[in-house]
């Protein structure tokens, strides 16, 4: 189903105001795009849409519980990783994000962060630019401390965890190909334990934004988060994200989401 949502696009440090409810159509991806893994999936997420869904069957039983989730889910999640991109390494993680309608503000406990749907358009990991923003004055990782002679790539891998498929608030994902980058803002991650920059950005109809709907908790939404070393040569253009409202959705099961986050490096060409 596709339907208009509201879009809120966040304030900045950088002098943009916040504009908030923007009337966006959200265009349902699932009759679109092939959910199987093949050898486009690297084209896509570092060349394409900069986004997939793909099957990815889970043992994890109970998603609430830290230790099934990190003892099980954090290597099934790594082996996708690979799969999708085999060219990367990708480091085991040892941290996720549960996010549930329930819990209203961010917070860490013991390593794991938590939060509540976060209804804002935003990347997570940006560079810090130039005042033109036209050049890269620190790269994300070299404020992380990453190898700076590897071309280092960030994905996401979100999932709807309850029983029953998603529906409410499912995660909408902006095709990057349809981002103006004069419409990137880059300010301090809000919600990051350590400061750098994420992407946030301004409204604009062009932007092409797509949901998957009546997702299952053997489905996994994969989207880029960073790329150092854009093949195009051009500064790295993000899969902006956001929750969204699905309308007469109000009665309908809260949702309940899991979040891995990797980085993964190759040689540069």
């Amino acid at each position: 189903m596709n339907f208009t949502g509201s879009l809120n696009y966040a304030g900045t440090t950088d002098g943009a105001s916040t504009q908030m409810g923007i009337s966006t159509a959200i265009t349902d991806a699932r009759p679109l795009f092939d959910k199987a893994i093949s050898d486009s999936s690297h084209e896509i997420l570092l060349n394409g849409r900069g986004f997939l869904l793909v099957d990815a069957p889970s043992k994890v039983v109970d998603w609430t519980n830290t230790n099934e989730v990190s003892n099980i889910y954090y290597e099934e999640a790594q082996r996708l990783a690979h799969r999708l991109m085999p060219k990367f390494n990708f480091e085991p993680i040892n941290s996720h994000t549960f996010r549930s309608e329930n819990i209203k503000e961010h917070y860490w406990n013991e390593g794991i962060q938590y939060g509540p749907c976060a209804e804002f358009v935003h990347n997570d990991y940006a560079d810090t630019l130039s005042e033109d923003k036209k050049t890269i004055e620190q790269s994300f990782p070299e404020i992380m401390g990453m190898a700076t002679e590897k071309r280092v790539i960030g994905i996401n891998i979100w999932r709807s965890v309850t029983d029953d498929p998603l529906e409410r608030y499912p995660l909408a994902v902006c095709d990057r190909t349809s981002i103006d980058p004069d419409d990137l803002v880059y300010s301090l991650n809000v919600n990051a334990p350590e400061p750098f920059n994420a992407h946030y950005c301004l409204p604009n109809p062009q932007q092409q934004w797509y949901y998957y709907s009546q997702m299952t908790n053997s489905e996994a939404l994969v989207f880029t988060t960073y790329d150092s070393h854009p093949t195009d040569g051009h500064l790295f253009k993000p899969t902006l994200h956001t929750a969204v409202s699905i309308p007469g959705s109000e009665n309908g099961r809260p949702r309940v989401s899991i979040e891995v986050r990797f980085f993964g490096t190759t040689d540069r060409n």
